[in-house]
């Protein structure tokens, strides 16, 4: 086995990926709790435990399309080479391992809603895997042996060039709005997330990214 060049591992890498995105989405969803009602105004009461609910809600919408966004930005990485080697394994490995902290934020966001230092674990948790999805694009581009053609190595740098500064300014963001106003507001701000890629998607001329 060639350690520099590991052809075909990426099939299997990505694969192990798509399991391990899939469990922790499903460990998302195994937070939201049926709401228990006991007693007469059976709908009265439903309405207050949903409301209750809301925090673990929203826990789950911005976790689920984080984990989709860190999904999509993986497979465009892997759509772009040929095989992988050491490092982009033990890159791929990293973010595995962030990715799977994801229910955790998320669980302990629903848990503590009115809690800022909650919000920072969770951004922090996002800014990281952010970095790596951005670590791993810029060693793709800096080994071209990685490569499955030449010429499309700019799709990665547009990905490196909005990832990199993007996600830790959100997360930074959140932190401060969490502190200054309530932690709902700050963790909300990682929906915008879109909104940047959208206008960094203008700003680039429609340049795929």
């Amino acid at each position: 086995m060639n350690d520099k060049f590991l052809v075909n591992t990426n099939e299997r890498l990505s694969a192990l990926f798509d399991g391990v995105i899939a469990i922790a989405i499903t460990l998302l969803v195994l937070e939201l709790k049926l709401p228990e009602i006991q007693g007469n105004g059976t709908e009265i009461l439903l309405r207050d435990a949903l409301r209750e609910q809301i925090p673990e809600i929203i826990a789950w919408i911005i976790s689920f399309f984080m984990i989709a966004r860190i999904w999509q930005e993986q497979h465009i990485i892997w759509l772009y080479i040929s095989g992988c080697d050491r490092w982009s394994i033990i890159l791929t490995f990293c973010l595995l391992a962030a990715c799977s902290l994801i229910p955790f934020g998320s669980h302990l966001l629903g848990k503590y809603p009115d809690t800022p230092f909650v919000v920072l674990i969770f951004s922090v948790l996002m800014v990281i895997n952010g970095l790596l999805v951005a670590a791993l694009a810029a060693y793709v581009i800096r080994n071209d042996h990685l490569h499955r053609e030449r010429g499309q190595v700019m799709i990665l740098k547009n990905r490196v060039i909005y990832l990199a500064p993007v996600i830790p300014a959100i997360g930074a963001f959140a932190v401060f709005l969490a502190y200054e106003e309530h932690p709902l507001i700050g963790v909300s701000m990682w929906l915008i997330e879109p909104l940047a890629l959208f206008v960094y998607h203008q700003v680039k001329g429609n340049v795929e990214i």
